[in-house]
């Protein structure tokens, strides 16, 4: 019975099967387009905090027009990192969109990774200043990593990041890292307001903040601000953008406000990405506009990106087959 096969792929076949990152950000723009037309189900996710400084958040999502559907289980434990251990880690669960049956579990940190930078990429590509040579990064984490490698994709003007993190270290290593492959130049920089005012394009890719420690007056025209981490930007930040974007309001809004959120209260964006990509509203119309854009996260990005990986990974021969219906339940009719 073909709804009782259900495929276990693990972080290294995920990654075997994965798209690149560039084919990632194409497949995460049709998706904005998607969420748009409103040919989507995002519901906001539901949360649990087992640490102060920790999440886990379950996304179910929907996209109704290619019957796709799934589930990502995902935490964020920002103390692993004194414990050797990474500060992301989940599943992803795809489900068939006709009987409801699992068809696929599989690790979701790589897809989470190449998501989260290729919606900046998406962003990016309709919020920037086309002729953008400047980048600021404050946090030389993977997401600033993959963040440069995704802007890089859509601006291939990029010629010079200006980095900072609380870890010299680690800033070393990035540049070390990461120049090359992204045909950039990286200077360490003393601040995070160093890195940011006056980048074409900023990105603060930091953990846990549970105070605002970016500035308005460190912006300035012309920029996109992406927070790939939504916490950390003070609230006037958002009252001095031209365009403020979000990728789904209800999601951002329920998040950000609630119960724990990081905010007391948020204006109205101007609009959701999904809705620029779609054609609906206009993206960047000056070279003088200031953008902030957060993108918490699409579940339906994990559901699509899932998808495509499980297809590569039949039609590579990679993954485990599961039996599912291969029992009988005690005292069953």
């Amino acid at each position: 019975m073909a709804a009782a096969e259900l495929v276990y792929l693990s972080q290294q076949d995920v990654i075997d099967a994965s798209p690149s990152l560039g084919e990632t950000i194409g497949i995460i723009e049709d998706v904005f387009a998607e969420h748009g037309a409103g040919r989507v189900v995002n519901p906001p996710k539901p949360a649990v905090h087992p640490l102060p400084d920790a999440f886990i958040h379950a996304m179910p999502g929907h996209l109704t027009g290619r019957r796709q559907v799934g589930l990502k289980w995902i935490s964020g434990f920002f103390s692993n990192a004194a414990k050797g251990l990474p500060s992301l880690s989940g599943l992803i669960v795809l489900n068939d969109a006709q009987t409801g049956f699992p068809t696929a579990v599989m690790d979701a940190a790589y897809i989470t990774a190449l998501r989260t930078a290729a919606a900046s990429g998406v962003a990016a590509k309709y919020l920037a200043r086309p002729d953008s040579t400047t980048l600021g990064i404050v946090g030389a984490g993977l997401q600033g990593r993959y963040n440069l490698l995704a802007l890089k994709e859509v601006l291939p003007k990029l010629s010079r990041v200006r980095l900072f993190d609380t870890r010299p270290d680690t800033v070393a290593k990035f540049a070390a890292d990461m120049a090359a492959p992204a045909k950039v130049e990286i200077v360490p920089a003393a601040s995070a307001q160093e890195a940011i005012a006056g980048a074409d394009v900023a990105i603060t890719a930091t953990g846990w903040l549970d105070k605002p420690i970016f500035l308005a007056d460190w912006l300035g025209a012309g920029q996109l601000v992406l927070p790939i981490h939504s916490r950390g930007w003070e609230r006037a930040a958002i009252d001095r953008a031209d365009k403020f974007v979000v990728d789904d309001w209800g999601q951002f809004h329920t998040s950000m406000t609630g119960h724990g959120g990081f905010y007391r209260e948020l204006p109205e964006p101007y609009a959701q990405l999904g809705e620029i990509v779609a054609g609906a509203k206009a993206g960047r119309e000056s070279d003088e506009e200031l953008i902030i854009d957060f993108n918490y996260g699409l579940a339906i990005h994990d559901v699509a990106v899932g998808h495509e990986v499980l297809a590569r990974a039949k039609a590579a021969g990679i993954g485990r087959a599961l039996p599912q219906l291969d029992g009988q339940f005690p005292y069953a009719p």
